[in-house]
């Protein structure tokens, strides 16, 4: 019988996180995970199977975290809107003061076209974005921040994009102004225009949406 490892499993997992994160899974090696978790080959195998094991274990930390810190961004503005707002500047912020980018939007990228179990942790990840995105999208719709007649599931896609692409944009480590810009631009094309707005919809111009 294999002994019970005698570390903490989920600090080592929480470790091999950050660096998959950093470095990615090919870039990673064993002897790296080695090194840097302070186990023996081993200890690793046994606790964990392997480094593709791992880093599921690993992208799964990830995106549990990811997904509640989203919720709780889109949950923690006074309206649905600034909700939306706040987690936008705050992703914007984190994506552009690191350039390692989204681990499942990286993973998205470097495994999920050949690996089905980063696929489909990656979807379902994306699918819950979706899904938190709509609901805000709703309630701005309730509340009249949003033209109710636009079809909120089309909208929580868009958001989900774009959200997803500010970390991909950022990791090329673009000017800051290039990401606020990309902030501005999907908050203001899903918002209700006024009469008083400088993106108001005006006789003759081409129609916002």
């Amino acid at each position: 019988m294999p002994r019970s490892p005698t570390f903490d499993r989920d600090a080592k997992i929480e470790q091999a996180m950050q660096l998959f994160w950093e470095k990615g899974y090919e870039a990673t090696s064993v002897q790296d995970l080695v090194d840097h978790l302070e186990l023996n080959r081993s200890s690793l195998y046994n606790a964990f199977g392997g480094k593709h094991e791992l880093y599921l274990e690993a992208l799964d930390r990830y995106r549990q975290k990811d997904i509640e810190w989203l919720r709780g961004q889109l949950r923690g503005g006074p309206t649905a809107v600034d909700g939306i707002r706040q987690a936008f500047v705050a992703v914007a912020e984190r994506a552009t003061e690191s350039c390692c980018g989204c681990f499942t939007t990286n993973a998205a990228v470097e495994c999920a076209p050949r690996d089905g179990s980063t696929q489909e942790r990656a979807r379902e990840s994306f699918k819950e974005m979706r899904s938190l995105f709509r609901a805000a999208v709703e309630r701005a719709q309730e509340a009249g921040a949003i033209d109710a007649s636009r079809d909120a599931k089309a909208l929580g896609c868009h958001l989900t994009n774009a959200y997803n692409g500010i970390h991909l944009t950022a990791k090329t480590d673009p000017p800051n102004e290039v990401v606020q810009d990309i902030v501005e631009a999907t908050l203001q094309g899903i918002t209700c225009a006024t009469s008083d707005s400088p993106t108001a919809h005006r006789p003759g111009s081409p129609d916002p949406d």
